[in-house]
């Protein structure tokens, strides 16, 4: 149980991180008009909410900490 919960709270934390910081964004595209043979389409650069990154921040930091205190 010690390493597995090690690992799977660095991984939280690292992947926390990059949201919190703004990192990860990612591409939409919408289709805004269809007239005959012209198409208009609409591309939005979004990024995941900050809120989640502090939660995985903070779920990876309580997974290291019981890793770490837990016992063989």
């Amino acid at each position: 149980m010690r390493m597995p919960a090690i690992v799977i709270g660095v991984i939280l934390l690292v992947i926390g991180g990059l949201i919190a910081g703004g990192v990860f964004k990612f591409q939409t595209t919408e289709k805004v008009a269809d007239i005959g043979p012209i198409e208009i389409s609409k591309t939005d650069t979004k990024s995941p909410p900050l809120n989640l990154g502090w939660i995985l921040l903070g779920a990876g930091a309580v997974a290291v900490v019981v890793g770490v205190a837990s016992k063989k």
